[in-house]
């Protein structure tokens, strides 16, 4: 029976699912404390439209746990083409907001394909090494075919432009190569032709690009262009101090100085209003996720599991370390949202799928025992 069933349902990780949950009803209410002072509506439709998406991932969420895993890995190859002629399509067609095509519309709704690439590219690097169980690691031959379901992907959707998916998508699928296991001499290549490639591809970057890498090693040299949006994040977030400035009092967010309040920038929002403290608790929030997912992977017996879990956990991983370290200026800034916190449906999703992932292997790890 490949099924949900009760036997199954005893080892649902509820920590995790509530967690997840606890997670988003602090965003809302942060969403709804970081909206402009003068317009404040629980029915707006930044929120209206969060809700709505939350739903929608909730429902795909229980299909994902109730179907066995191994039959979304058995058509991971029809997945990714799919979402591969979506990112096609979005460059030809997409809707551009901007200056980036990045989006497909239905109605009042968005959604980016690119996003979606993170879970097809996961199924499909699992399916090509299922396939290769009795491999314990790999050489540079014997990794030409999943790198090369990683960079296609990753180019189209650099040319989109949208760079910080790029790379998040770059660095899932390596994280998905280094788990299924590399030759020393594979790896040793690899490494040389990432210290030499990395030079050669700061010619590539569009100026923009190259100014937030500039402007995160001297923040103040353009206070008032390029660098506007990591000053006004550092300021919101160092203007909260230990307890924050209270619910819906951070100025920075309610007076419109910080751009992307509601995606990017959401957690120097949540930090102006309720502090160092408020980010300790968010960030344990986040540890204790992190750390639930880890050991789901770490006991899963099957080759299938664990490379699953391991990627579905990066996207988790990634995306909050991220997106945390670029609002406090460790990182240049990139268009990275926090799971489950910042707004956004289709990253909603993708992060909910994820978490839906875990949850499966997690309520099917009895099988994997001896």
């Amino acid at each position: 029976m490949r099924i949900l069933n009760n036997k199954y349902a005893k080892n649902f990780d509820f920590v995790m699912f509530f967690t997840v949950i606890l997670i988003f009803v602090i965003g809302i209410a942060n969403l709804y404390g970081s909206l402009s002072i003068n317009h404040k509506d629980f029915f707006d439709p930044y929120i209206v439209k969060q809700i709505i998406w939350f739903l929608i991932a909730f429902i795909v969420m229980f299909i994902i746990i109730t179907i066995d895993y191994n039959i979304f890995i058995e058509i991971a190859y029809y997945i990714y083409g799919f979402i591969f002629i979506l990112i096609i399509a979005v460059l030809l067609e997409g809707k551009i907001a901007h200056g980036a095509s990045r989006w497909i519309s239905f109605g009042m709704f968005s959604f980016q394909p690119s996003e979606f690439m993170k879970i097809a590219l996961i199924l499909a690097l699992v399916r090509y090494f299922t396939f290769r169980k009795d491999k314990n690691s790999y050489s540079i031959k014997e990794l030409l075919i999943p790198f090369v379901m990683i960079i296609l992907p990753v180019i189209l959707i650099a040319k989109e432009p949208d760079l910080g998916t790029a790379l998040i998508v770059f660095f899932i699928g390596i994280t998905i190569v280094f788990i299924a296991g590399i030759k020393r001499n594979a790896m040793m290549i690899l490494t040389g032709i990432a210290l030499f490639a990395g030079p050669l591809l700061w010619f590539r970057l569009k100026p923009y690009q190259k100014s937030r890498i500039l402007i995160f090693l001297h923040p103040a040299k353009d206070y008032l262009g390029a660098g506007y949006n990591m000053m006004q994040s550092e300021i919101a977030v160092g203007a909260g101090r230990f307890f924050g400035n209270g619910f819906g009092k951070g100025s920075q967010s309610t007076l419109n100085f910080l751009p992307a309040k509601h995606t990017d920038f959401i957690f120097s929002t949540f930090m102006q209003q309720f502090g160092f403290l408020g980010g300790l608790i968010l960030i344990g929030l986040y540890f204790i996720l992190i750390v639930r997912g880890y050991n789901i992977v770490y006991r899963t017996k099957k080759l299938q599991g664990f490379l699953l879990g391991g990627g579905a956990l990066s996207i988790i991983t990634f995306h909050t370390i991220v997106n945390m370290f670029m609002t406090v200026g460790l990182l240049p800034v990139v268009g990275v949202p926090l799971p489950f916190f910042s707004y956004g449906g289709t990253s909603l999703l993708v992060d909910m799928s994820a978490v839906a992932i875990l949850l499966n292997i997690a309520m099917r790890r009895y099988k994997f025992q001896s």
